[in-house]
């Protein structure tokens, strides 16, 4: 068995290798097996050499695209493929953490909206600012939904301001306070 590729895949809240999460692979669009190594480590053998883009799916993460090269150009303790993949609305954020979540639809359709960019603009409990965003999803019965985590952990009443946006529609800011350990539900109309 020849090696030629190895990806390593990220929790993008826990920052941890994600483990347990039974992705599926596309490489270059077409469906592919990839042999399964601890840490959240995957291996790709026999490709031929060339350019490849690999997407990683997992139902708890939104897809990921990241790219690399066959063959590697330089040794592959040093060419393994960082995959960060963004939690999407199905992620089981652990117990005590403050999410928001929601959905988004056009405002004069009822339709879910997809692809909206969700940020929110806060400050920890020592007055830095942080940012933290998502995006809505496109998965069937979750179409425009969102949960977005804030971090780190917040202090009580944290005051944040979200802003919802997608090209062709009007940017919708909301103000909202959040308590730690909590989760609040924000559904927002765009036109």
């Amino acid at each position: 068995m020849k090696l030629s590729a190895v990806v390593q895949l990220i929790d993008g809240y826990s920052r941890a290798p994600a483990e347990g999460i039974a992705p599926r692979f596309l490489l270059n669009g077409t469906p592919c097996l990839a042999h399964a190594k601890p840490q959240g480590f995957y291996a790709f053998s026999e490709l031929a050499d060339g350019a490849y883009r690999l997407t990683a799916l997992a139902l708890a993460f939104f897809p990921q695209e990241v790219e690399f090269n066959v063959p590697l150009a330089q040794p592959l303790a040093d060419a393994i493929v960082p995959c960060l993949l963004e939690p999407s609305p199905l992620y089981p954020y652990p117990t005590g953490t403050a999410v928001i979540r929601g959905q988004v639809r056009a405002a004069l359709t009822g339709e879910p909206l997809a692809g909206v960019v969700v940020q929110a603009d806060y400050r920890v409990a020592r007055g830095e600012p942080r940012q933290a965003a998502t995006r809505t999803s496109d998965y069937g019965r979750y179409d425009g939904r969102y949960a977005l985590a804030p971090r780190p952990r917040l202090a009580p009443d944290t005051e944040l301001t979200l802003t919802f946006s997608k090209s062709g529609y009007t940017t919708v800011s909301k103000q909202m306070t959040l308590e730690a350990a909590t989760t609040r539900f924000v559904d927002i109309d765009m036109r």
